[in-house]
């Protein structure tokens, strides 16, 4: 674990909301939001109060950009980006791939970052230019694989009860082309196991920035490549996430970007 930078003053904050979230696993209460395939629950908003509260604390003039609240407007180019429970449809049904996400953006741009696998109990960290650790040891991408042979981890937008039939062609061209298709349910999560040299690829549409900001650095710190669909690394505005090990990113990269709905495309910002 690396003491030196800011985000440690949270360490604790982000242990204790894990511990909270699990300790609330078996007496929790469900609730939709904008759609009804989007969950938030109680244990959601405990976690954010309880990382809310120490950001308060210990770094009073940043800003907080949090999934579940308001923004708190920085006054010094500094915001935490916060998950405070990503995967929380896994959560609501016992599934345990769920992760907590805190990321200090500077300038809008992600320089420190922890996702904590809750269940595991596993710590990913990234710093820009620093490198990436998985539980203080170093982490590196050292997967190299053919792109025919690549596992490749996925989501659906919540809006897909809309729009589902606009996500079928990249999700169609990649089923084809690899070695297989996954989707587990947090987007930082399998992020970081391309990291971790669990998943070859991953890729998304509409991602929240609370979502993927850290995850991507960490993986790009630990040596994968992660771009939008600008070809560039992932912005708090970005519309799609290719995110992969270095082996296999430039066919992975044109085959999403090649298989974009017509229609799809009419929908990024």
């Amino acid at each position: 674990m690396n003491t030196s930078f800011d985000i440690y003053e949270l360490n604790n904050a982000v242990l204790d909301a894990a511990k909270t979230i699990k300790d609330m696993r078996d007496d929790f209460t469900v609730d939709s939001k904008d759609a009804v395939v989007d969950l938030v629950t109680n244990a959601d908003l405990k976690s954010e109060e309880i990382l809310i509260e120490a950001i308060s604390k210990y770094f009073p003039e940043d800003g907080i950009i949090s999934e579940e609240s308001d923004e708190v407007i920085s006054s010094n180019g500094r915001s935490w980006l916060i998950d405070p429970l990503d995967g929380t449809v896994n959560y609501a049904n016992n599934i345990p791939q769920v992760a907590i996400t805190l990321t200090l953006l500077v300038n809008k741009v992600p320089v420190q970052t922890y996702v904590y696998d809750i269940f595991q109990e596993n710590l990913y960290e990234g710093y820009t230019d620093k490198g990436a650790y998985k539980n203080s040891k170093k982490l590196e991408v050292t997967k190299d694989t053919s792109f025919e042979k690549a596992i490749i981890a996925t989501g659906f937008p919540y809006d897909r009860l809309e729009f589902g039939e606009q996500y079928i062609q990249t999700f169609l061209s990649i089923l084809k082309t690899t070695g297989g298709v996954r989707r587990f349910g947090s987007a930082a999560l399998d992020v970081c196991w391309v990291a971790d040299n669990k998943f070859d690829g991953y890729f998304e549409y509409f991602m929240k920035p609370w979502d993927i900001l850290g995850a991507s650095l960490i993986l790009k710190e630990a040596g994968g490549v992660v771009v939008d669909e600008h070809e560039l690394f992932p912005t708090t505005t970005s519309n799609l996430l290719i995110a992969s090990n270095k082996s296999i990113h430039e066919d992975f990269k044109s085959l999403v970007l090649a298989n974009i709905d017509p229609d799809l495309k009419e929908r990024f910002n």
